[in-house]
């Protein structure tokens, strides 16, 4: 590497580690979202450890700071486990950390015990070791840092997993999209992965020394870097909370069976809500909706609905699943589609937008209004205005 390009990458590198110390200011003083936020404050922190080792390794300073050396090894293996449970905290309404999680951090324990030798080892020995390029080397792609690449794919898999099972089960409390979709949290996660197998093939490219492609490695950590970031920047930017309310959050064993729950009847047939008082239930909600209207509110929960109703939210969720075919998402935002037909094909009202008219019935953005128009009619918000008014 260039004395020049040295220089510019190391930077680029303490630019980012001020940048990431900033972020962590903001996240930990954000009122909002305060577990998602102090996860990712925590994976930030990480990052800029890292950020700060790999600018002394491009600046050739391990020899003056030995006991920093093989660090490096080790923090990477917090990442997979932080991304993870950041995930679980935004799609997992009323997340709280349980003994299960660590178990996550098992890879970096068993790292830290392994690599313990070497860290209480003294100077000498570490520049002794240092000073050996060849042997340096060996060590940096052995089996260690090989191992950790996979680790990395499997907790990006599997916080997909996370995210895609936990999103669909958010439509059993919310009635906006904004906290069903997390599109920039899906993002965010495929690009990382995205990146973590093109670090695979540069981390062999420069254990094989392959041509073309062994120069890169190790930079392309500031890929990942920047998306990191990106992420931060996107939850500071979120003005709703991704949480119910801790007054309203069901009992443990309620909240267990809910989360287990997506789909209607049969699956509740054990929780002891029979057919009569469902019945009932849902002849009050359905008045309910038809008097006071709150599905006029675009951020009505399943919280705000249950206590207008004096009832649990689970006992709601059942009714809604079983008595109407359908989940919390669905039934609020069917209501706000009949609302719509109505006040659009009023005369009085032809001075207005569509979209003015969709967001006075409830809706909380154009893209959900559309997306769930075409899915309920067939047709878009125009094509039905046009055909009707032709009619």
């Amino acid at each position: 590497m260039s004395l020049r390009f040295a220089k510019l990458v190391s930077a680029l590198l303490t630019s980012g580690i001020i940048q990431g110390l900033l972020l962590i200011l903001l996240l930990v003083k954000k009122e909002f979202n305060r577990i998602p936020n102090r996860i990712l404050s925590v994976l930030i922190l990480v990052v800029t450890a890292h950020l700060s080792l790999i600018a002394i390794d491009v600046d050739d300073l391990f020899l003056q700071y030995p006991h920093l050396s093989r660090l490096s090894w080790l923090l990477p293996l917090l990442y997979g486990p932080l991304i993870l449970l950041l995930t679980e905290s935004l799609v997992s309404v009323q997340f709280s950390f349980k003994t299960r999680h660590a178990f996550y951090f098992l890879p970096f324990v068993i790292y830290f015990f392994l690599l313990a030798p070497y860290y209480a080892s003294g100077a000498d020995f570490k520049i002794a070791y240092l000073s050996d390029q060849a042997k340096v080397k060996e060590a940096d792609f052995g089996w260690m840092n090989h191992l950790t690449n996979y680790f990395h794919l499997a907790f990006t898999s599997a916080a997909l997993i996370v995210f895609y099972s936990g999103r669909r089960k958010l439509t059993q409390y919310f009635s906006d999209s904004i906290r069903i979709n997390l599109s920039w949290l899906r993002q965010f996660l495929w690009i990382f992965l995205s990146i973590l197998l093109f670090s695979l093939l540069t981390f062999y490219s420069k254990k094989f020394e392959w041509q073309h492609l062994s120069g890169i490695y190790p930079k392309h950590f500031i890929l990942a870097v920047l998306f990191i970031y990106w992420l931060a920047y996107k939850l500071l930017q979120e003005k709703v909370k991704f949480t119910l309310p801790e007054k309203d959050s069901p009992g443990k064993q309620e909240n267990e069976e809910l989360e287990s729950k997506e789909e209607p009847q049969s699956k509740y047939s054990k929780t002891g809500l029979d057919a009569d008082t469902a019945s009932q239930i849902a002849e009050k909600l359905q008045d309910l909706m038809q008097k006071d209207r709150p599905y006029l509110d675009p951020a009505l929960t399943i919280s705000d609905l249950s206590a207008m109703l004096s009832l649990s939210k689970h006992k709601l969720s059942q009714v809604i699943n079983a008595e109407f075919d359908m989940n919390f998402y669905e039934f609020i935002n069917n209501y706000r589609l009949q609302a719509f037909k109505k006040e659009a094909l009023n005369p009085n009202n032809s001075h207005l937008s569509i979209l003015g008219i969709a967001l006075e019935c409830g809706f909380n953005s154009k893209a959900t209004f559309n997306q769930f128009f075409k899915k309920k009619e067939g047709i878009t918000p125009s094509e039905f205005l046009k055909s009707s008014r032709v009619g």
